[in-house]
């Protein structure tokens, strides 16, 4: 039984095998203290740290910062936005921190729209920029919680070059159909003849015109998720009951599973093109 923080800190520290549920529950049901949100903090900063996460004695990352993602979903702060956004800046593949870090955007998004999108709309800019090849697509889940006075700054974003995801960034705008997304598209549209954009481009324009019937907006991913984070990792128990991490997980998306980036469309259909 878990009696105190430390001694929840300590063991998902130190869990390797199986998910630690009870240590999980007593951190998501304490007040969201200076200690608690310096400690979810360290684990974004530090999550790809070997120094910090990795066992020795068993050879293997320890999966203890996808944990305090978990417990972060109850105490959101901005103290730890630019951390929780930088886990998509690394070249590591962990899908189910991927996947987490998505959730979270969408809870930040949702509870700072104003602060923490503008966080997202600089940190994009930014991996553009830099002409990155990393995964800052995963950021583009705050803008289904854009407030009206950013959809300037997101539209002018359209326009930069060298941006390593611009036509996934079109089908969450084209699942958004803010005002204004019809004319944008519109205007792009020449610019990228002869390219898959254009087939992006022309696709929602189509969808906003009324000429796409079968249409299904996608959510995002916090909205779709089971509420109930239990329900969701039971899920997965094999996975953390394996005597290697699931940092490097072997397994696939297939074409027709939901795709990861949480569009709420089938993989074929959104990243895997």
């Amino acid at each position: 039984m878990i009696r105190s923080t430390e001694q929840a800190y300590n063991t998902i520290d130190t869990k390797a095998q199986g998910i630690p549920y009870e240590a999980i529950d007593h951190l998501r049901n304490l007040d969201s203290t200076e200690g608690l949100i310096k400690k979810l903090k360290y684990a974004f900063e530090n999550a790809y740290n070997g120094k910090v996460y990795y066992s020795d004695e068993l050879r293997i990352m320890l999966p203890a910062p996808l944990w305090y993602a978990v417990v972060a979903e109850k105490h959101l702060h901005l103290d730890y936005a630019d951390d929780l956004l930088n886990l998509f800046s690394v070249e590591e593949d962990w899908d189910l921190m991927n996947e987490q870090a998505v959730y979270l955007v969408g809870k930040m998004a949702k509870q700072y729209p104003t602060e923490f999108v503008n966080k997202v709309l600089e940190y994009i800019e930014g991996n553009i920029d830099k002409e990155s090849k990393t995964p800052y697509i995963f950021s583009f889940e705050a803008l289904y919680y854009a407030t009206d006075e950013q959809f300037d700054r997101i539209f002018a974003i359209l326009d930069l070059d060298n941006f390593q995801w611009l036509d996934h960034y079109i089908r969450i705008l084209g699942d958004i159909q803010h005002e204004g997304t019809l004319e944008k598209f519109k205007r792009m549209l020449p610019k990228f003849e002869g390219k898959h954009t254009a087939i992006e481009l022309q696709f929602y324009i189509d969808v906003m015109e009324g000429r796409v019937t079968e249409f299904e907006k996608g959510l995002a991913f916090c909205e779709m998720r089971d509420v109930e984070w239990k329900n969701h990792y039971q899920q997965m128990e094999a996975i953390f009951s394996q005597s290697e991490a699931p940092i490097h997980s072997d397994k696939k998306v297939g074409r027709n599973d939901p795709c990861i980036c949480g569009s709420g469309k089938k993989f074929k259909q959104c990243c895997m093109n």
